[in-house]
């Protein structure tokens, strides 16, 4: 019957680091119960046959299986990092596009401002105000009371 142990009692029963023992479960070398939830859970019978297989010294197969295992992260890690790269160009852009952004629409705030001091001004020319002598008088005063 399998006897099971958790990642940090075969780390501490077999002197390994858990990080190197996370690295043996990835590359297949040790056994691993994931049906249990929140713990996982190695067959300690997996890790003795790796210990005698690797107890002369690592084997050949081991080897290779460990540089295809980097090779493969390695390859991954220079995805991630080109994605990363491929956001922070996408983060430029819309950093940019916000900017202008931003000025289109202080340049909108200011005419619309400007529309409606002369909607204002065209309204009190169509008064009856227009035929005043006191009109550009009344005109300073209005645009006083509006600012």
């Amino acid at each position: 019957m399998a006897q099971w142990s958790s990642i940090e009692e075969v780390a501490a029963k077999y002197g390994y680091e858990t990080e190197y023992v996370w690295v043996l479960i990835a590359m297949r070398e040790i056994t691993v119960d994931y049906e249990r939830p929140g713990v996982d859970i190695i067959d300690d019978e997996s890790v003795q046959d790796f210990v005698n297989r690797n107890k002369n010294g690592l084997t050949l197969m081991y080897v290779d299986k460990l540089e295809r295992y980097c090779i493969d992260h390695s390859k991954l890690c220079s995805m991630y990092l080109s994605l990363l790269g491929k956001q922070d160009k996408d983060i430029i852009v819309y950093k940019s596009a916000k900017y202008l952004y931003d000025e289109l629409q202080d340049k909108w705030k200011k005419q619309c401002c400007q529309v409606q001091k002369l909607e204002k001004e065209l309204a009190l020319v169509r008064t009856t105000c227009r035929t005043c002598w006191l009109k550009k008088l009344c005109m300073i005063f209005k645009r006083i009371k509006s600012d």
